[in-house]
């Protein structure tokens, strides 16, 4: 007589176990032909990618910032506005894109419904890592055209007398060669004459000064200006060092110094 609890006679299909659900499976002594399946309600795809790029957007644009400073061209901050207001952007659309929740606590009334708002939740996360990834690039790209076409400080020398009186003198500015990053079509010039007597009254409306491009190709080549005077030069190509004379003109009883010169390389 068969034992109703035994399974070895029930036959080959007693020994075939399906286990299905949420979860991972767990192995035991139920058979020789057990059989296990193990499923996830939902893909990899919907579940992880999204808050794994966001995060990947993060850490980007952090790592590109902390290269960014460390590797800082220098210049005036108002030519890295872009590059701030988009890894702004790519730092807040990639922190949303990452909490953006994925499905609603309480549960829709059928199935349709549950799957239309998952799908509508998936694609508002996908635009938002989509964008914080176009801004994090665009980040990039902006301090990238910065570094090789913004503008930079050149390092300028002043050379000559200490002061020049009524009977006139002559300064030397001589700028340094570039590094070969900083290499730029234009250079701004922007000098100061101030007195050289501070006691006295002062002269600096009634000078003026005569600028020659000493280096060939340079232009203008000669130019007047007032005692606070810019000039915007074109280098024609000049790669290296470059040198200016400086003419001052004093008026009787006055006694003047070129105080400051500085120099910007630009491309505008």
């Amino acid at each position: 007589m068969r034992s109703a609890g035994s399974g070895a006679d029930k036959g080959p299909e007693a020994g075939n176990v399906n286990s299905s659900g949420v979860g991972s499976s767990s192995f035991g002594a139920v058979g020789d032909n057990a059989t296990f399946r193990w499923e996830l309600k939902r893909t990899l795809t919907n579940v992880a990618w999204l808050p794994v790029s966001a995060c990947l957007v993060i850490a980007a644009t952090i790592g590109f910032a902390v290269f960014a400073v460390a590797q800082w061209p220098g210049g005036p901050q108002v030519q890295y506005v872009w590059a701030y207001v988009l890894g702004a952007l790519a730092l807040l659309t990639a922190g949303v894109g990452a909490l953006y929740p994925a499905g609603r606590t309480a549960q829709a009334r059928d199935a349709v419904r549950r799957a239309a708002d998952a799908r509508r939740r998936g694609t508002v996360r996908a635009v938002l890592v989509g964008a914080a990834a176009l801004c994090c690039g665009g980040a990039a790209l902006a301090w990238v055209d910065v570094d090789r076409t913004g503008e930079v400080e050149a390092e300028m020398t002043i050379r000559g007398p200490k002061a020049v009186d009524e009977n006139g003198g002559t300064f030397t500015v001589e700028m340094a060669r570039p590094a070969s990053d900083d290499v730029r079509n234009k250079l701004r010039l922007t000098l100061a004459i101030t007195d050289s007597i501070p006691d006295t009254a002062t002269c600096v409306g009634m000078i003026k000064a005569g600028i020659t491009a000493v280096t060939p190709g340079v232009t203008p080549s000669t130019r007047e200006v007032p005692a606070r005077s810019t000039v915007d030069f074109d280098l024609g190509g000049q790669r290296g060092p470059l040198r200016f004379t400086v003419a001052v003109r004093p008026e009787t009883g006055c006694s003047m110094s070129l105080a400051r010169a500085r120099g910007t390389l630009h491309n505008d």
